[in-house]
This record gives C-alpha cells, sequence and structure tokens, in this order.
C-alpha cells in the first residue's frame, strides 16, 4: 500500500484548525475556502486482508493466525466470553476485579515472580474487562523466540489463578481508592446518567463498580466467575506476527490442553429503540466552573446495515476537528476546547452521545447550537463537497489502521466476532465512498435525536437549572448518583 498516498489523503481529509490563545476569541471560518484534495487513489479503495489461517484447538478453542513475517515479534490476544454484563446481581465489577487478578498469583508462581519472568523476556501480558462488552481480552506480545515461554506464563494465569486474599485485599483498596476519586469526574458522572437513562433496568446501565460492591466482594465471588465465564466454548484467540500456524497450533496444544471446553451464555441483552420522549437530567456539582453536556439516544448496533451511512455521517457532524459540532461550537462561538460526537455500535451497546464541557455561562447557547446541528444534518442534504471530505477521511484512517500487524488483527477479530462477511473489510472503502448525501440525511433523520434527545448535564445547579428548564422538565441528581428532584 503506498503510505504516501495514504499520507497525502490524510493531511487533505482533516485540514488543521488553529486554537485561539487564552482570552482571544476565535476567529470566525466562515468564509474559509477548503484546498482541493487529492484524488483518492485506487490503491486505497482496494484493500484487500491478509486472509487468516484458521484452526481448532482439541478442546474446542477458535484460532485465527495472520502471519507477518516483516518483524521478529508475535502479538496475542484472547477474547473470553467473560462479559461484565455478567457480572453478579449486586455485584458490580466482578468481572473487572477477575481480570485484573489474574497475575496477581496463581499454584505456582507469586505476582512477583510473574512480572519478573515477563520482563525477562522482554514481553508484555495483559488482561481487562471492557464494560459493556461480550468479552474479557487477555493479551501479550514478545519476540518470536520467547512465545512458548509467554504462552506457558498466559496460560498458567488464565488457568491456574489464586487470586491470593493479600493481594485482593490491595486491590479493593485501591479500587476503592479510585472510586471515590471517580465521584469528583465530570465524564463519569455524565456517563453513568445517560447510560441509566439508556439502558436502566439491565446490566448495561452499570459504567462501572460502586465502593458498596467492591467491600462486599469476596475471593469467592472471583472464582466462581472465573470457573464460569473463563471457558474455552465462545473464547476465541487470535495471534499475529512470525509465526507458522504447526508450529504455533503444537504450542497451544502443549500449554492450554488441559483447559476443559466448557460453554458459557451470552447475555440475553437486545438491541434497543430510540426513546420517543425528551428527557433532561442535571447532575449537580455545586460551584463547577463548567457544565458537561452529553445528548444522545439509541441508534444502532454493529451488524445494521446502516452503519457506513452513520460513519460518514458522523465524520461530518462530530468526529473530529473539521466536522460541524467543532468549528461551530469551539472555533466559531469559543464556547470549549473540544466537542465531539460517537456512535456506541456493539453487540450490546447501540447509542448515539455527543458531548462537551462548555463555560457554565453559556450552557443555554451551546444547547443551542447542537440542536441547530442536529438539525441542520437532519433537515438538510449535506453538500457534495463536504460530503467527499468526510468519506475520504474515514477510508484514509481505516488505510492507515492495516499498516499495524494488530489493526489487522483486530479487524479480523472484530469480523469473527460479528460474524460479518469474510470480504467485509475488502469492500469497506468502496461501500463508504459509494454511500450518497440522501443516504446521510436518512441515517441522520432515524438516529440524530431532536424532539427525542436524552440531554444529560453536569454542572451548578444553582446557575444552569432554570437554563435546562427551558428544555423541558428536569430530573436532578447528586454526585453520588441519587435522585434529588
Amino acid at each position: 500500500m503506498n503510505k504516501l498516498i495514504i499520507s497525502l489523503l490524510l493531511a487533505a481529509a482533516v485540514p488543521a484548525l488553529s486554537q485561539a490563545p487564552a482570552g482571544v476569541a476565535p476567529q470566525s471560518t466562515q468564509g474559509v475556502v477548503r484546498k482541493k484534495l487529492a484524488p483518492v487513489s485506487s490503491e486505497v479503495l482496494r484493500v484487500k486482508l491478509p486472509r487468516p489461517v484458521e484452526r481448532k484447538l482439541s478442546n474446542g478453542l477458535r484460532v485465527v493466525i495472520v502471519e507477518n513475517h516483516r518483524v521478529p515479534t508475535v502479538s496475542v490476544n484472547l477474547l473470553l466470553p467473560a462479559s461484565t454484563l455478567n457480572d453478579p446481581p449486586g455485584l458490580p465489577g466482578v468481572a473487572e476485579a477477575t481480570a485484573e487478578m489474574l497475575k496477581q498469583g496463581t499454584k505456582t508462581r507469586t505476582s512477583r515472580q510473574i512480572a519478573e519472568q515477563i520482563s525477562e523476556l522482554g514481553a508484555g501480558l495483559n488482561a481487562s474487562a471492557g464494560w459493556g462488552s461480550r468479552t474479557t481480552s487477555v493479551s501479550g506480545g514478545t519476540l518470536s523466540e520467547n512465545l512458548g515461554s509467554l504462552l506457558e506464563i498466559m496460560s498458567d494465569v488464565l488457568l491456574n489463578p489464586t487470586f491470593p486474599e493479600d493481594e485482593f485485599a490491595k486491590w479493593k483498596k485501591r479500587k476503592f481508592g479510585a472510586l471515590q476519586q471517580m465521584r469528583a469526574n465530570e465524564q463519569v458522572l455524565g456517563a453513568e446518567r445517560l447510560h441509566d437513562v439508556l439502558y436502566g433496568g439491565d446490566a448495561r446501565a452499570v459504567t462501572h463498580a460502586t465502593t458498596d460492591s467492591v467491600q462486599k466482594m469476596t475471593r469467592a465471588d472471583l472464582e466462581a466467575f472465573h470457573k464460569k465465564y473463563y471457558v474455552s466454548g465462545g473464547a476465541l484467540l487470535g495471534v499475529t506476527g512470525d509465526v507458522a500456524p504447526d508450529d504455533l497450533v503444537a504450542k497451544l496444544e502443549k500449554h492450554f490442553k488441559v483447559w476443559g471446553a466448557a460453554e458459557a451464555a451470552d447475555p440475553d441483552l437486545q438491541v434497543k429503540a430510540p426513546i420517543s420522549d425528551k428527557k433532561i437530567i442535571l447532575v449537580n456539582r455545586p460551584a463547577s466552573v463548567q457544565t458537561l453536556l452529553m445528548l444522545g439516544n439509541h441508534a444502532i448496533g454493529r451488524t445494521s446495515p446502516d452503519y457506513p451511512a452513520a460513519m460518514v455521517l458522523n465524520q461530518v457532524l462530530g468526529a473530529g476537528p473539521a466536522s460541524r459540532l467543532f468549528i461551530n461550537i469551539r472555533e466559531e462561538k469559543g464556547f470549549t476546547y473540544g466537542v465531539y460526537s460517537s456512535f456506541r455500535a456493539d453487540r450490546y451497546l447501540d447509542h448515539f452521545t455527543a458531548a462537551s464541557s462548555v463555560r457554565t455561562e453559556v450552557t443555554g447557547p451551546a444547547i443551542d447550537e447542537f440542536l441547530k446541528e442536529f438539525r441542520r444534518i437532519r433537515e438538510q442534504a449535506v453538500p457534495a463537497e463536504e460530503l467527499d471530505n468526510a468519506k475520504r477521511a474515514i477510508v484514509a484512517s481505516f488505510a492507515l489502521s492495516l499498516e499495524n500487524q494488530n489493526g489487522v488483527l483486530s479487524r479480523i477479530l472484530m469480523q469473527r466476532e460479528f460474524n460479518l462477511p469474510a470480504d467485509y473489510w475488502d469492500t469497506y472503502p468502496e461501500e463508504i465512498m459509494a454511500v450518497t448525501a440522501a443516504e446521510v440525511q436518512a441515517a441522520a433523520r432515524k438516529y440524530i435525536p431532536l424532539e427525542n434527545v436524552q440531554l444529560v448535564a453536569v454542572g451548578d445547579a444553582a446557575k444552569i437549572m432554570d437554563v435546562l428548564k427551558k428544555y423541558g422538565t428536569v430530573e436532578q441528581y447528586d454526585a453520588e448518583g441519587k435522585r434529588t428532584e
């Protein structure tokens, strides 16, 4: 793939926007003439991802192998059906704790020995449970000559964790302190309330552990979760780098042969339709000098046929510094340093969000500008040049992501995770470039909320309550998440 052409595309598709010095009002960008762009190269449009080698171990574990012999390194990523959405009732955080405690001791290694051995290999090994996703990820990387040693340690922490009581006590203390500090973070408070509005009544409403759940959590909870969800059935192992498939499979059989072939059920949660009524939520942070605004509603899942149009729509509306929200609310109005929008299109999470932290005194005008841009993209077709710029930016970013072997592997794992067509990524650039202004407008009318917007504001209630009441009835919460009005 021609790196020069890709670089030109990026430079052209994402024009730089200068930041005004403190105290100086930004100049208007109205009347700015965008320079002509380099043409989209056919090399970029005709992407062809390497076809992985697929194997299945004797215990049923699926393995996807992408050979890349340019450098003598290997990366592994094991996706397990150990979702935070399967946390025990009343104990959010068990999946997170289980993942983070894997390296804290096994039947044959202490946490210190694990850390030292990984360091001696010049390797990395991490485990994390993504909130709201289907999986927990156990990933690592090393020189290809050390792959067998890394897999041996990886299998040990994965299959034989002991969750030592002293290490668990340390984890709980650290987590408890971190959760207390999180209550001062406006982003945490806003996301907490938005998820409660969108997914209230099921596990997706929970965005993090609580101090209460951390206090109640025991080793037995982690052991039970590990036994039930750290299973090979439903798991997917991706490997990329300087490996030979037969040699890799032999190593995997050696180190993972004792892993049983049990199955774990996925969470029984359906993608939701947009909420029909407008809702205004205020989280009171007395003396706050700014207001975090989050506007959203349900939108699309990852396999929706509207996905390409939604990506182009978002690129136009709020995906970066060339977007409408950014140019309007930051560059022209000077209300904020950053404003963005995004679609969370996963298996279980299906919402659109636009957000920004603005000065308290411009809370109302900022909301008006958000709604104005929402209305404009719903009611007016995107001009041809703006639409073309947005599509070029997406294609260029996609092409660059394939320059990294982990980027290729992540795309392939996503294709497997969502059961997308085998040539999905090969045709993705063409699909993006084929999106029309009419399709963007249709997607905007379906997924960009206006009369049914779910608005969360985190700020000083004494200063913004009356402002918010102009948009509808306001529900008020304190910083601890308790309803106060």
